[in-house]
């Protein structure tokens, strides 16, 4: 099982993610008109940022390692902070507020944000190093707890609407449950990152399989919810 994570975790990641962008792009025409185009564009940059935050196999495949080895950018840390966590909060939240009825609750998400990226300009500015080194506890706290607040946000507000009967064929209700339960299941592992090393591979190998479990129900709930739901009117 270990050689099968080290071996296969990225490439099944990656084959999910391609699958769900890929049937983005093939229902695209459907979503054209609406601000589900937007998610299909954001699938296609995780793809990009997938692609890119392998550097670190690559370079070691490549046998350049050496290349970034004791520097700022050995481990990929900083890319998926900055290029997953932060944009990933920053649009999620974007996105389904959307759909909100009640200018209050837009207003406190969008106030949310603008919160978050003080938090991160103010610690690139006192300490840009924590970039490079495991995500700070405060900002997966942030993460989190943005992306709940927003999910229910839109849970609220849905159950406070016409729009109730019609939810299982919303993709914005699909994408807001599927995130839920990613964030949730996935963000404990984050605490421990301090263990995610070569001496303690017990932990690794439940990281890897959690995390890969969790990410094909993301990205199959993705591609199953493009084609099942309906465009709506925005």
């Amino acid at each position: 099982m270990r050689e099968f994570l080290y071996e296969y975790y990225s490439p099944v990641t990656k084959c999910f993610l391609i699958l769900a962008f890929i049937v983005g792009i093939l229902v695209y025409k459907k979503y054209k008109k609406t601000q589900v185009k937007y998610f299909i564009w954001f699938l296609g940059w995780i793809v990009f940022l997938e692609i890119i935050g392998s550097y670190p196999i690559y370079m070691k495949n490549s046998g350049l390692s050496h290349l970034i080895e004791g520097t700022l950018i050995e481990q990929n840390y900083w890319w998926y902070t900055i290029s997953w966590a932060s944009v990933a909060t920053i649009f999620y939240s974007w996105f389904l507020s959307q759909k909100y009825d009640s200018n209050t609750l837009k207003t406190i998400i969008k106030f949310c944000i603008y919160g978050y990226v003080l938090a991160m300009l103010v610690t690139a500015i006192i300490d840009y190093k924590l970039f490079f080194e495991i995500r700070p506890t405060y900002i997966t706290v942030l993460n989190v707890a943005i992306i709940i607040l927003s999910t229910v946000f839109y849970l609220y507000n849905l159950l406070n609407s016409e729009k109730l009967l019609n939810a299982f064929k919303s993709l914005y209700f699909y994408v807001a449950i599927i995130l839920l339960v990613w964030w949730l299941i996935t963000t404990p592992l984050n605490f421990f990152e301090v263990y995610n090393s070569d001496s303690d591979w017990d932990f690794v190998a439940i990281k890897w399989t959690i995390k890969l479990i969790a990410n094909i129900f993301m990205y199959l709930g993705f591609a199953f919810a493009l084609i099942f739901c309906k465009p709506e009117n925005e």
